[in-house]
């Protein structure tokens, strides 16, 4: 295989006409030109320069391998060039999966920055809940996901976590139920309400409501299940139950329901996560995104 010191080498002596004309154009000493050649003769088993009055000129095989070292320095530069763009973010495609609920609050803004940002990049975004997020993003099929947890996940799984913010549960009632007067509402004076059953509450979110309930002494009785949040909400504006939801799922808030808190020492929460793997998180569209969550979720 040819090495690409000697053909740059080739290619600057037969461009300037000279040894020492391609030590100058390329900031080596005429005796490292001279054994890039000899290296070059001794590869190729072929002659590549003669003598020509007191300097050299290319023979035949000469000219035919500098045309082709032209070409293929040419494409080694515009190699460099477009993998520097792709690591400055100017270029390239980052993929990005979210949960629904981050993927309808959280994600969004963040990425109008990164555009913002990084007009020229690609950006592809799908829905995946944690357990099938972090399975691609192992697989090489992400560069980023957004994850919910009910725990930090352990840093020594070969994955980066970076903590974007804790999203507590909230109480979502009728608007006019008993309750509603309250600030802040004990889980267990709601002990014999009836309960919507969140379907879309998998994981984490089961876990930590799950074990709300069994510390405040019951178990709800679900009269009614809901898909999603927002369908939720209208079950609860309708009187057919109540319902715990993440505080980033009640970003628009029906007109029928008032929502309040639990007390902090009772609350149950999940922690909403980027993750990423090393071999990508130091990338400039990797970076710029985890700065914009940050920015977002700080606000």
């Amino acid at each position: 295989m040819l090495d690409l010191r000697h053909l740059r080498a080739l290619d600057a002596v037969v461009a300037t006409g000279s040894v020492r004309g391609a030590a100058t154009r390329l900031g080596y000493t005429p005796s490292a030109i001279s054994q890039h050649l000899g290296a070059l003769e001794r590869r190729t088993g072929a002659v590549l320069f003669e003598p020509a009055g007191r300097g050299i000129r290319p023979t035949a095989a000469g000219r035919l391998l500098a045309g082709h070292a032209a070409a293929l320095l040419e494409r080694m530069a515009e190699a460099e060039a477009a993998l520097a763009a792709l690591t400055a973010g100017e270029l390239g495609v980052l993929r990005l999966a979210s949960f629904a609920t981050a993927g309808a609050e959280l994600v969004p803004p963040a990425l109008a920055r990164l555009r913002a940002e990084l007009p020229g990049l690609e950006i592809g975004l799908r829905s995946a809940e944690t357990d099938r997020a972090l399975g691609l993003l192992r697989q090489g099929e992400l560069d980023l996901a957004v994850i919910e947890a009910h725990a930090v996940p352990d840093p020594g799984d070969g994955l980066t976590y970076h903590r974007l913010l804790t999203d507590p549960f909230r109480l979502v009632l009728p608007r006019g139920h008993r309750l509603a007067a309250r600030r802040t509402i004990a889980l267990a004076d709601a002990a014999a309400e009836p309960w919507i059953d969140l379907k879309c509450e998998v994981g984490c979110c089961r876990s930590a409501t799950t074990a709300a309930f069994a510390e405040a002494g019951f178990e709800p009785r679900r009269v009614i299940e809901a898909d999603e949040y927002w369908p939720a909400q209208g079950f609860v504006a309708a009187g057919l139950g109540l319902a715990l939801m993440p505080a980033l799922a009640l970003g628009v808030q029906h007109t029928g329901v008032v929502v309040r808190r639990l007390p902090r020492a009772a609350q149950p929460v999940r922690h909403v996560l980027a993750a990423t793997r090393p071999a990508v998180e130091r990338t400039a569209p990797v970076r710029a995104m985890v700065a914009a969550l940050l920015a977002e979720a700080a606000g």
